[in-house]
């Protein structure tokens, strides 16, 4: 019977890798562990401008001893568990490798030697030298582990600042263009702060930035001048900084607000042209890559295999590992790595691209209930009880709002849909898949229609609904700067915000045109035009319009001269939509480049398929000596050309033309549009095209042994599966 002691490890194994996950998962737990660290560890922290200051860059909830705190208990954590689990690991790899030396060898325990002499030869190693090579292997674990984690812990504030940072110069201009429009309204400076820490979710890294203001003014009573001058220490772009110190200047010195935003929104709009050429640089660059390494390279090596294969050596399993390993796994790696660099440059999180949370679109600050408001440190103001109580609520809500409306919950989040057509694809594979048995094994052709046609709908239903997703988006993004000009033109004009909707009713508005009809029937009904664009502003749901009612609502709570405000709303929804645009175009390109070199791929597979590889002869005869001597070549290539397994190299290069079909197109839509999800349609059609051409060639698949199974009754297996008869 085990002692209950050898069950100790393992147990603090798993306390020390929960205790880490508990405290990224669960804020009580992350409590505890953060008192427990600062009681034991708290004496050994050392006071660092440098890593304070980076912790508070990077917006983490935490102390600097706090977190420095942490991250000694979690090194200490991970050196136990790594010790532990590595001397587990060592022991394991020592019983399977004697194991193995003795199998292969076969020695005696004495090997004689020459002048007679015999040494003692011991496979198994003695308790002390097993002890031995245990603690050593797991202390190389542990210390492998802990200063990783070390590492990674520090390395992290400062990568998210970083990321924080890019985020903040990306949004200058649109948080810029929203102060400067506000101070033209007549809203006063604090109150403009404050609506920016109020929609943080909508106006990003840059209003958090600013909410640090709002909190140093209500936490800590300190003046606007000194917050501002907290902030700009704390943040981590430069940019920001010296954008708040001015502000700073500016509001001393008495100077006109407006005038100094006007000039600063120029500016950042210029500086984000000019960073838009830089990433479109980047972009072309990457998609070059891409295409030369991931399509081209791929292609050129399959040939040089098939060359190999044919002529020297078998390289089909290196075909078969690049077609079903090597190609998935290494876009799937390109992709992680342009995800990254999407965020970096800003293009992922750009806005008006995506529809927002019904939650995130904010209601203006008087209609909250004071309980709800969100503190600008980040915190929640209000029993903590009722606000659970409230946030359960809200999601029985979402799950009754799916049943009573899917179709606006699909055209809303087309994500949704997957939920539906995943387990119809996968239940229609499992009813056809027995169709798809033989008496002696599968039927590979059969298998692949089944897999293709379950992969192609769940794709193309997919895309159909992004696509519709996608369009009603870029519709509205067109519709919007007009419809502020024309609201602009008629409030300069004299009419008021409910007088200028009145007159916009039944204006050609695009998509937006019905929704002006809304706001004009709200406005009918008694509500004030502030409520109305709330309305309009949740039916929409685009960040876009959400920064659209954001700023109209708060604008219209100081003044109603909204001439001026429109036009700087107008200004910055076209320049946001114009960069979109010049994006979209250039990534096209690069698009279709990825479409022609797929094209190529498969067109050079087929060739291979249908013209190299049936025309290999069934048997060569060995040529004479005489002549083989005389080209000084062996009777290795012939014989290889007559027993080259064509059924196993046509159904590796079907498969491969299938793979790169679906790995080409997410990374193409990924490119052109910024997310995997705009591949969707990219990877449905190329697969199609794959599919179709196999499908127009007469048995793609088992064309070349068909002939033989018929003849001969017999099933023709290629690696671990079989093309059969029928």
């Amino acid at each position: 019977m085990v002692s209950p002691v050898w069950y100790l490890p393992p147990v603090v194994v798993v306390v020390a890798v929960g205790a880490w996950l508990g405290a990224k998962v669960d804020p009580q737990i992350n409590r505890i562990v953060s008192r427990f660290a600062r009681v034991i560890f708290d004496r050994f922290v050392s006071p660092n401008a440098d890593r304070e200051r980076t912790i508070q860059s990077a917006y983490i909830g935490e102390s600097y001893r706090s977190y420095a705190s942490k991250t000694l208990l979690y090194t200490v954590l991970a050196f136990v568990a790594s010790f532990i689990a590595g001397g587990y690991v060592v022991a394991g790899v020592l019983v399977v490798f004697e194991d193995f030396v003795r199998l292969l060898t076969g020695l005696p325990d004495t090997i004689a030697v020459p002048l007679g002499a015999r040494i003692n030869y011991q496979l198994v190693l003695s308790e002390r030298e097993r002890w031995a090579i245990l603690l050593g292997g797991g202390a190389v674990f542990g210390l492998v582990a802990a200063g990783l984690a070390y590492l990674l812990r520090w390395q992290l504030p400062a990568s998210n600042a970083e990321v924080r940072r890019r985020s903040i110069d990306e949004g200058l201009p649109r948080t810029t263009a929203f102060m400067y429009a506000l101070s033209r309204g007549g809203l006063e400076f604090p109150a403009i702060l404050r609506s920016l820490s109020e929609n943080r979710e909508v106006y990003g890294e840059t209003a958090a930035e600013m909410s640090i203001t709002v909190r140093e003014m209500d936490l800590f009573g300190r003046d606007m001048i000194t917050a501002l001058r907290r902030m700009a220490e704390r943040t981590p772009s430069e940019q920001f900084k010296t954008f708040s110190e001015n502000i700073g200047s500016v509001l001393q010195s008495g100077s006109s607000l407006s005038e100094f935003l006007s000039e600063r929104y120029e500016r950042f709009r210029e500086d984000a042209e000019e960073r838009q050429a830089e990433i479109l640089e980047v972009l072309a660059t990457i998609a070059e890559g891409y295409v030369t390494v991931l399509v081209a390279g791929v292609l050129f090596l399959i040939t040089i295999l098939l060359v190999f294969g044919l002529t020297t050596t078998d390289t089909l399993w290196l075909l078969t590992l690049m077609a079903y390993l090597m190609i998935p796994l290494a876009n799937a790696g390109f992709a992680v790595f342009l995800s990254q660099k999407l965020d970096d440059l800003g293009i992922s999180r750009s806005g008006g691209a995506e529809i927002l949370d019904r939650h995130e679109v904010q209601t203006p600050i008087r209609e909250r209930p004071a309980a709800a408001r969100q503190r600008a440190d980040g915190g929640v103001s209000g029993d903590i009880e009722n606000q659970q109580t409230l946030a359960g609520y809200d999601r029985l809500e979402s799950i009754k709002n799916v049943f009573q409306n899917p179709f606006r919950t699909i055209v809303w989040n087309p994500s949704s849909v997957l939920y539906v057509v995943v387990p119809i694809a996968v239940l229609a594979a499992a009813i056809r898949f027995p169709d798809a048995l033989t008496g002696v094994g599968v039927n590979i052709r059969a298998l692949d229609d089944i897999l293709i046609q379950s992969v192609l709908f769940v794709l193309i239903t997919y895309a159909v609904v992004r696509e519709f997703y996608a369009r009603r988006i870029k519709q509205i993004e067109a519709a919007t700067p007009e419809l502020l000009e024309r609201l602009a033109s008629l409030n300069e004009a004299g009419m008021s915000m409910v007088e200028g909707f009145t007159r916009l009713r039944g204006s050609d508005l695009g998509v937006l045109s019905p929704e002006v009809d809304r706001i004009w029937r709200d406005l009918q009904y008694g509500s004030n035009a502030g409520d109305a664009l709330i309305r309009f502003g949740r039916r929409v749901r685009t960040t876009t319009v959400t920064r659209l009612v954001i700023l109209l609502t708060n604008a219209m709570e100081a003044s109603g001269n909204m001439g001026p405000v429109l036009r700087i709303a107008a200004e910055q929804s076209r320049s946001d939509l114009k960069l979109r645009q010049r994006r979209r175009q250039q990534m096209f390109t690069y698009l279709v480049v990825i479409y022609i070199s797929f094209i190529v791929f498969l067109v050079i597979i087929v060739a291979v398929n249908e013209v190299l590889v049936p025309s290999l002869p069934e048997s060569v005869p060995a040529p004479e000596e005489s002549d083989l001597q005389r080209l000084g070549v062996g009777t290795g290539i012939a014989g290889r050309l007559g027993s080259v397994d064509k059924a196993a190299y046509t159904l590796v290069f079907f498969h491969t033309a299938l793979v790169q079909a679906v790995v080409s197109g997410f990374i193409g839509g990924q490119l052109g549009g910024g997310s995997l999800k705009d591949g969707a349609k990219h990877a449905g059609a190329m697969l199609t095209i794959a599919y179709v051409a196999f499908l127009l060639i007469s048995s793609p698949v088992a064309s070349i042994a068909a002939t033989d199974a018929v003849s001969t009754g017999e099933t023709i297996r290629i690696e671990g599966a079989s093309l059969s008869n029928g």
